[in-house]
């Protein structure tokens, strides 16, 4: 057994090895907690000066921009955005009245929230879009009345997307709030409108510097593009 002395010694150089191991881990990668928002709302996730600026036009309604978002994404993000070789901006290109309800609503809590919001309005996408038969008479009568923000709050509770929100730490209250914002709304719906002036016809589609490119479905041709 070592004397008590050279036992504590020997204790004190292992806790700072371990000290400086935690030290010297690689902090998270900051391009992809990096978020700016553009002069029309749209959202961008990573290095504002990548050479490749990719933007995203997408429905939230749409089963090809969730499973982009769950199998093509992380791909395209790891090799592009999180090298600070290419950035990553949302633009809605609205379908349907629930749509808007979700792009609206994945605006809710800050810049900081929304790419957060926006995986999880898409990762669940077939639990809440399946109970839009939920909808009532009285909602849909608000909508053809054009109270929108009437419209998305009664689509809100009757569709589930309470819960859905609440599981990033989004409140009833607060969500409804969100509904109600007339600038998110213009946001939405300016950004639709943009999309469609510059030829966008389906979701997803994407803009490499600008250029609106057709037939990308998957990280390798995003990859292919970007090279």
């Amino acid at each position: 057994m070592l004397p008590l002395k050279k036992y504590l010694a020997a204790a004190f150089i292992s806790v700072t090895a371990i000290l400086a191991g935690l030290l010297a881990a690689p902090a998270p990668n900051k391009w992809l907690s990096t978020v700016a928002v553009t002069a029309k709302g749209a959202h961008v996730l990573g290095n504002p000066a990548a050479p490749k600026k990719v933007v995203e036009y997408l429905s939230y309604t749409c089963g090809h921009c969730a499973d982009f978002e769950a199998n093509e994404s992380p791909a395209f993000k790891a090799q592009f955005v999180s090298t600070g070789k290419a950035s990553l901006e949302i633009r809605n290109m609205v379908l349907n009245p629930v749509d808007l309800t979700a792009a609206v609503l994945a605006r809710c809590g800050g810049k900081g929230k929304f790419f957060g919001n926006h995986k999880q309005l898409l990762s669940t996408q077939s639990v809440w879009l399946g109970k839009t038969k939920n909808i009532s008479a009285a909602t849909q009568a608000k909508l053809k009345a054009q109270d929108f923000s009437g419209f998305m709050i009664g689509t809100f509770d009757e569709i589930g997307l309470g819960p859905i929100m609440q599981q990033r730490g989004i409140t009833p209250a607060q969500a409804k709030a969100c509904l109600a914002d007339k600038a998110a709304f213009n946001a939405v719906v300016g950004m639709t409108d943009a999309g469609a002036k510059l030829g966008v016809r389906g979701t997803p589609s994407f803009l490499i510097n600008g250029v609106l490119q057709d037939h990308v479905h998957s990280a390798a041709e995003l990859a292919a593009l970007l090279k």
